[in-house]
């Protein structure tokens, strides 16, 4: 099979049509559609679905799609192991929940990027099950996230734990009853969201059911929609300080076992192991041991 007829039909696929493929390619239209043809003859089967508003998959062209990027990925992986000399440099792509991306994560970031600057580093935030999907497609080389990281397929190192603590509008005093808190709205984060799920295991199983919920892409509006009295939300201790300072939110405890996240640094076993990621996962885990990376213990 041709690895150049398998590069045009990932992009053709990409794009959606053969015009802005050929864009894409800066390539005639009518050569990158004969080479389709030739690699479905090929396999002898269709690959797209031809139609006005462009192409889409077939069952098999899907299943071809998925073939042909593990294959060039590896091919890619191939050529950085040819090239690895032990130096950190290219681009590190990692993973963080928010609440990690503006608490711990900075000082960590720092400290790699003062002693490896040939690296590029790109940071992505989102909640732990996106980002789980992520390191597993192989878009992130690795992510911070919140709860279980058991699947067969990814390494682990803990990075902390964090106390968990549900946030009020500083018009409800320390003590009040759970269900006073929650009988407006609880606002969370996208489902996903560890902190969401927990919160949620919490009111289902105190047998305390909030009206509704809010959702929020954005721990910054959430924790100040939760100031001006909105509702509750659970979160780190950590993330919430300069608002429990300024007195305009209220810290309420989190009774056991709700009341504790492990954070950890996830990656896929079978990716190949350049010094750019080893040297950060070094890093995590040199913080973890020296307890720079830890909240709060129990």
């Amino acid at each position: 099979m041709d690895l150049q007829a398998l590069r045009y039909f990932r992009i053709v696929a990409r794009e959606g049509s053969f015009s802005k493929a050929a864009q894409t390619l800066c390539y005639a239209q009518s050569n990158l559609s004969t080479k389709i043809r030739q690699l479905e003859e090929e396999v002898g089967t269709p690959l797209f679905y031809r139609h006005a508003y462009g192409v889409t998959l077939t069952e098999k062209g899907e299943t071809l799609l998925s073939y042909a990027d593990q294959l060039f990925r590896l091919l890619l992986e191939a050529e950085n192991a040819v090239k690895e000399d032990g130096t950190a440099k290219g681009t590190l792509s990692v993973g963080a929940m928010e609440s990690a991306a503006i608490t711990f994560l900075p000082e960590l970031l720092a400290e790699y990027y003062r002693a490896h600057p040939r690296v590029s580093l790109d940071v992505r935030t989102g909640v732990s099950e996106v980002l789980l999907r992520g390191v597993l497609d192989y878009t992130l080389d690795g992510a911070f996230v919140a709860g279980a990281t058991g699947h067969a397929d990814l390494a682990s190192c803990p990075v902390r734990r964090e106390r968990l603590a549900l946030f009020s509008s500083a018009s409800f005093r320390a003590g009040t009853p759970l269900s006073m808190l929650l009988a407006g709205p609880i606002l969370v984060l996208p489902h996903g969201c560890s902190y969401r799920r927990i919160l949620e295991r919490w009111v289902s199983e105190a047998q305390i059911f909030s009206e509704r919920a809010v959702t929020f892409d954005s721990i910054g509006a959430l924790l100040a929609s939760a100031s001006a009295g909105l509702g509750a939300t659970l979160l780190p201790e950590s993330i919430a300080t300069a608002y429990t300072a300024a007195k305009t939110l209220t810290p309420h405890p989190v009774p056991e076992p709700y009341a504790w996240a492990d954070i950890s640094f996830v990656w896929r076993k079978d990716r190949f192991m350049d010094s750019t990621l080893q040297s950060f996962i070094g890093l995590v885990r040199a913080a973890n041991r020296s307890g720079t990376g830890e909240s709060r213990n129990p």
